[in-house]
């Protein structure tokens, strides 16, 4: 599935003390994990912080307060043999809810693909050492 357009994507940092919540997945070609932080596709038309909101709402059932806007990044790479481009709006944020503080680790649900979403709290560390995979890979120097 080649396609030529620029996919911009809303992502929200959001932390427990000194640790991030973070999506856990696997590359189609590879075994080791990679993580990246929760949130999703910008529709046309939709301001990107309103879809952070949304994809929250809609992968972990959870509202946002606090949303900040932090940095833009852009990302160029292969994903599953396909070129890829994408832009990362980055939000600091707040989940309202308690229970996602309380869990080590829980599940989410992305619809468009059917599949649940791992989801963890780490520490950014454990993305400067090589054997962790985070993406985008320029934002783990600004942790």
């Amino acid at each position: 599935m080649h396609n030529n357009h620029i996919r911009v994507s809303a992502r929200g940092l959001v932390w427990r003390d000194d640790e991030l919540l973070v999506a856990q997945d696997t590359k189609p070609t590879e075994e080791e994990p990679f993580y990246y932080p929760l949130g999703g596709g910008v529709e046309f038309g939709e301001h990107s912080e309103n879809a952070l909101r949304r994809e929250f709402g809609e992968e972990l059932g959870v509202t946002l307060k606090n949303v900040t806007y932090r940095e833009t990044y852009e990302g160029l790479f292969t994903f599953d043999g396909n070129p890829a481009h994408e832009l990362w709006r980055v939000y600091e944020a707040e989940i309202v809810e308690s229970w996602p503080y309380e869990r080590d680790e829980f599940s989410g649900y992305e619809a468009e693909f059917n599949e649940e979403i791992e989801c963890f709290w780490k520490r950014p560390a454990e993305f400067s050492e090589e054997k962790v995979t985070f993406y985008p890979e320029q934002l783990v120097s600004d942790l």
